[in-house]
């Protein structure tokens, strides 16, 4: 197994929320909406927030979305609005990047239900992202045909684009990605649906490396993704990721890579950025060498919270089921025992 976490930073998905009363959303100059940001460049900026979204189910709760901001901004805004949608994207890509992302996961699925205006809007994006960064892009859709086409329009400048995902009911895409020479994340999604326990994930996951294997795409190239859930949802969640882990690392040795969506599994519940830190370093010690998640906020060598401490306990224990339903976890975050 690589000695390097490789960091696929998620940043650059039009689904990020922002909490509209948040330090960053302030009102501009001109009176309209704003988020404000740190160009990459050093500038303080301010990126406008389109009246339609305002008015959105997302707007009338006090949610903004940042990056859906910027690309409608960045495509269809005024002369002035659609730089501010560049840069604003610039800026997430070279600050993932001077955090150790190995690749920038573009996700655009949120801007529309329309397969078309998707397809459009990953095009635009990634001649955005690929004209600064320093590292690949990854892919990412729940849609075939949006993959296919950011695959189609990616140059590679900084390194073969990742493909993420594919998975049981989309082998076709493996076709593609042979192809291509490509990356590419492996789910263990099967049969529609989310896999319920451990077991689950190591075989399906084992049958996405054959369908892979069988189009000569090398295991060096394969990112197993077991599925990390919420704990909130499911107390079993963390445990089963991680004996998934372990046993795809026994089966598999230490060519193939394994990865997974890490900041799942605090969804739903306070203290995330601990939460996360200790399942990443959790996951590391399973076998996992990769992880999808946010490198300035989250990052194996960079912890906000310190092992051993009260806080790190509290987490393992949740995590690792010792906590069922996070009982002493909610209880100690209640008490003001957690931080932020």
């Amino acid at each position: 197994m690589s000695a390097r976490f490789i960091m696929i930073g998620e940043n650059i998905h039009a689904s990020r929320v922002l909490k509209r009363e948040g330090k960053q959303v302030v009102t501009s100059p001109d009176g309209r909406v704003a988020v404000r940001y740190t160009s990459a460049g050093g500038a303080t900026r301010e990126l406008p927030v389109p009246d339609a979204m305002l008015s959105t189910r997302d707007g009338v709760k006090g949610r903004i979305k940042p990056v859906q901001a910027a690309l409608f901004a960045g495509m269809s805004g005024s002369t002035r609005d659609q730089e501010e949608g560049r840069a604003y994207l610039k800026a997430l890509a070279v600050r993932q990047v001077a955090a150790d992302a190995a690749f920038l996961d573009l996700n655009v699925d949120e801007v529309s239900a329309d397969d078309g205006v998707r397809q459009e809007t990953m095009r635009w994006l990634i001649r955005v992202i690929e004209d600064v960064a320093l590292a690949p892009i990854a892919i990412d859709s729940s849609s075939p045909a949006v993959l296919s086409a950011g695959l189609a329009a990616a140059r590679g400048r900084a390194g073969r684009p990742l493909v993420n995902s594919a998975s049981l009911e989309r082998t076709d895409l493996l076709d593609l990605v042979a192809e291509a020479h490509c990356p590419v994340v492996l789910s263990a999604a099967a049969g529609g649906g989310l896999p319920g326990d451990a077991p689950e994930r190591v075989v399906n996951a084992m049958r996405m490396v054959e369908q892979a294997s069988r189009r000569g795409i090398p295991l060096a190239l394969m990112f197993i993704d077991p599925l990390v859930l919420p704990a909130a949802v499911r107390p079993e969640a963390a445990r089963d990721f991680l004996d998934a882990v372990g046993e795809l690392r026994r089966k598999l040795g230490s060519e193939i890579h394994i990865t997974g969506g890490m900041s799942n599994v605090s969804y739903g519940l306070p203290a995330r950025r601990a939460l996360n830190d200790v399942f990443v370093a959790l996951a590391i010690e399973a076998g996992a060498d990769s992880g999808i998640l946010d490198p300035l906020v989250s990052s194996p060598a960079r912890p906000a919270t310190q092992p051993g401490s009260r806080v790190w306990e509290l987490a393992l224990d949740l995590l690792l089921g010792r906590d069922p339903f996070g009982r002493a976890f909610l209880q100690a975050h209640r008490a003001g025992e957690l931080g932020s």
